[in-house]
């Protein structure tokens, strides 16, 4: 079935009003008039005024050791104000919040750090102890919300309650043969959430999501801050952010860690048609692992596949539809994001069939949406860099603005079959949940590619198994770079850094404090635990 999706009239005269205010002066790296608009914010924030945390709204009930603690009572939080459209500055401002952990050795500077997402809480992200000691040594440990997330002016808009019910219709279903009263629901209810948006948030501010603005309130951030150049560290969508950076600001650089890399080309479907081939990969590098031990409820690679429909469609049975295969997809992708998650998701596995299904299904969820710090995993993980159920909408407000993205319901369902193909597990449902781009009334594109000429090396870190950025990502950003040196964690997970992986952290972690830069081609065996 194909079917074009419209905006309505008043999304897209809001459409037209963004993309007049985005102007048209460029000079090659971002517009001339934004970049005059950050040199007088600059001029106008020439520091952060830093005050105590509240700890208890930061923290709430969480139960934090002896060494937490310490960190948390330490912590300063202060804020920049910034234009919401670089190229007005007189108009409407929010202000980025920020977090601040002092050096506590003989400082070099601030390391600005950001988690991923788009939506991702650089705030929560410094809240913890998670950097080596020779880092936070040498640093103050800045987090940061960017605009239009947690702190900094949360987007939250729409409602998604149609788009994800029609979603769980179709999620392992094959796009091309999707009935149509199934795709009218997919498409309206993205229309829906994406429209919702339009009507309820000022134009300039979607029009401004973007996360070439997010790098420039980076960089009113590294002058606010004192720092003659940015040391920064980017997890995820945050290797996005640097690469926005570079690209505006290269000669600006100290250092920078680029960690699960992000592609900046292409549209969402084309980063939906490779996170599917990286969540299949995962998938299989988990079985793999799974074969290796005894009482595994799989009997091999080929089968495994119909194995876990199977298991997961007995469960929903058991549970009267409360819980579908596709959301228990969802929860096994998650628990494939992080290689300390494998033992207990192959236990929760087997024990399928044996364990009250209620409660599997409870331990499952609780597995995936463990993303904190633990004894196993030694920090916080980062957002999903892809749509999820009861997602914000601050996802869809970065990730429809940065890029190029059709408007037609065909192109995305062509996409899902595409997907699909790549892991009928996974891909579909991966591919779908970009449809309300599709709708979105504001566009700002960034670039395909950056070279960060004018920058120092910066350094790349990619897992050759992971799911979510996959590694071929890392590879072609490197390799676009006028200096980049590419490290890579042969085993699977999502970013490698300050994970316990010494043979990444110590080479990363003498870059950032001493400039080292590590020897290209450097690879890391895979350490499971």
């Amino acid at each position: 079935m194909k079917r074009t999706a419209t905006l309505s009239a008043a999304a897209a005269v809001l459409a037209a009003a963004a993309l007049a205010a985005c102007g048209q002066d460029y000079d090659g790296n971002g517009s001339a008039k934004a970049r005059s608009g950050v040199a007088t914010v600059q001029e106008e924030v020439t520091g952060v005024e830093w005050g105590d945390c509240d700890l208890a709204d930061m923290y709430g009930d969480a139960e934090l050791n002896a060494v937490q603690t310490a960190w948390a009572e330490a912590l300063e939080c202060g804020a920049v104000t910034v234009p919401v459209d670089y190229e007005d500055t007189g108009g409407d401002r929010v202000a980025i919040a920020m977090v601040r952990h002092p050096a506590t050795g003989d400082r070099t500077g601030s390391l600005l750090v950001n988690p991923g997402g788009p939506g991702g809480s650089g705030i929560e992200l410094a809240m913890s102890p998670f950097l080596p000691a020779d880092v936070t040594a040498a640093f103050d440990v800045v987090g940061f919300d960017p605009r239009g997330v947690g702190a900094s002016r949360n987007l939250t808009c729409g409602s998604d309650d149609a788009f994800d019910a029609a979603l769980t219709q179709v999620y392992t279903d094959e796009p091309a043969a999707i009935p149509d009263a199934e795709a009218s629901a997919l498409e309206d209810g993205a229309a829906t959430l994406a429209e919702g948006c339009t009507q309820e948030v000022k134009a300039d501010f979607l029009a401004n999501m973007g996360t070439e603005n997010v790098a420039r309130d980076m960089e009113v951030m590294r002058n606010a801050l004192g720092d003659d150049a940015l040391t920064y560290l980017g997890y995820s969508y945050g290797t996005y952010i640097g690469q926005m950076y570079l690209y505006l600001y290269p000669e600006k650089v100290r250092a920078m860690v680029l960690d699960g890399v992000m592609r900046t080309s292409g549209s969402v479907l084309d980063l939906a048609e490779g996170q599917a081939t990286g969540f299949e990969t995962a998938w299989h590098d988990f079985i793999a692992y799974c074969l290796t031990i005894e009482g595994c409820p799989f009997t091999s690679a080929d089968t495994a596949d119909a194995q876990l429909k199977a298991m997961l469609t007995d469960i929903q049975g058991a549970l009267g539809g409360q819980l579908t295969v596709g959301d228990m997809l969802n929860m096994v992708s998650e628990s494939l994001y992080s290689e300390a998650k494998w033992a207990a998701l192959e236990k929760l596995l087997a024990a399928a069939g044996t364990t009250a299904d209620r409660e599997l299904a409870q331990q499952l969820e609780d597995l995936a949406g463990a993303t904190g710090a633990s004894r196993f995993q030694p920090r916080r993980l980062p957002p999903l860099p892809l749509p999820r159920r009861d997602t914000e909408a601050n996802f869809y407000g970065v990730q429809c603005v940065d890029r190029d993205n059709p408007d037609h319901f065909d192109d995305y369902q062509d996409s899902a079959q595409t997907a699909y193909g790549n892991s009928d597990l996974f891909g579909a449902g991966i591919a779908w949940s970009y449809l309300p781009c599709a709708s979105w009334s504001a566009s700002e594109p960034g670039p395909e590619s950056v070279s960060g000429k004018g920058s120092p090396a910066v350094v790349l870190v990619g897992n050759i198994g992971d799911p979510a950025t996959p590694y071929d990502w890392a590879q072609s950003v490197a390799d676009g770079l006028d200096d980049g040196v590419l490290l890579t964690y042969e085993g699977s997970g999502h970013t490698a850094y300050a994970l316990g992986h010494k043979c990444i952290d110590d080479p990363v972690t003498a870059y950032l404090v001493d400039l080292d830069v590590p020897a290209a081609g450097l690879k890391c065996p895979q350490e499971l635990r």
